[in-house]
């Protein structure tokens, strides 16, 4: 199973700077999460991250999992050494402190599998999973996929997905049942000005429009 956390405002630790760890911070990078990398050195990608206000680094040498003590409820531990051993004890300090857990080629021990992501704009997400059985197979199949979903999903799905959230938000406080907000939305898909704009790259009319609509919507509904 493929979940989508939402780690806003959450407490992301990476242990090690190398290699796996550098992937594991990209990989949390713009998800709004606070991100601390913990390791014995630090390479100029990471010193960069720092300088940017985007991680923190902690130098520690990374011999046992009292690395963790001074952290409480971390939302996720990413054990990223190349010392299998360290890496799970690292998991189970995590698992203690009610972290979601990951160790670094060590499925079995993971609270979780890394899919290969198909990333559009930061808008949409497709993920290609093995469960963790190979993730170089997940890669491959991931690079040949994309090349078609990059094809396949317009210019105008991105922005009808920002619209759609756009229009959630809106509607939440005004239309009061699940059902109607859900029609509401389908709505907006079908509406011909508001999809016209779009196409025009008018991302402002459609709004104003989809607020019009909405009015429309709460009148019908008393």
């Amino acid at each position: 199973m493929i979940v989508d956390l939402n780690l806003k405002d959450k407490h992301a630790i990476v242990i090690g700077g190398g290699t796996e760890g550098v992937r594991k911070v990209n990989a949390l990078l713009g998800q709004g999460c606070r991100i601390t990398v913990i390791s014995n050195r630090f390479n100029k990608y990471l010193r960069d991250q720092e300088k940017a206000g985007k991680i923190e680094t902690v130098k520690a040498t990374l011999k046992d999992a009292s690395i963790l003590d001074g952290y409480d409820s971390p939302f996720l531990v990413l054990a990223s050494t190349d010392d299998r051993e360290l890496n799970r004890k690292l998991c189970q300090k995590g698992r203690e402190k009610g972290a979601f857990v990951y160790s670094v080629d060590d499925p079995p021990y993971s609270d979780f599998s890394y899919a290969s992501v198909i990333n559009i704009e930061g808008v949409m997400q497709v993920a290609i999973s093995t469960s963790g059985k190979s993730p170089i197979m997940a890669r491959q199949v991931r690079i040949r996929a994309e090349r078609i979903l990059r094809r396949v999903i317009k210019k105008s799905d991105i922005e009808n997905a920002r619209l759609q959230e756009f229009a959630r938000n809106a509607a939440k406080p005004k239309l009061k049942t699940v059902e109607q907000r859900k029609e509401f939305l389908y709505s907006i898909l079908y509406d011909r000005r508001i999809q016209n704009l779009i196409k025009e790259d008018k991302m402002e009319g459609a709004k104003s429009a989809t607020l019009e609509l909405l009015q429309e919507w709460v009148k019908k509904s008393k």
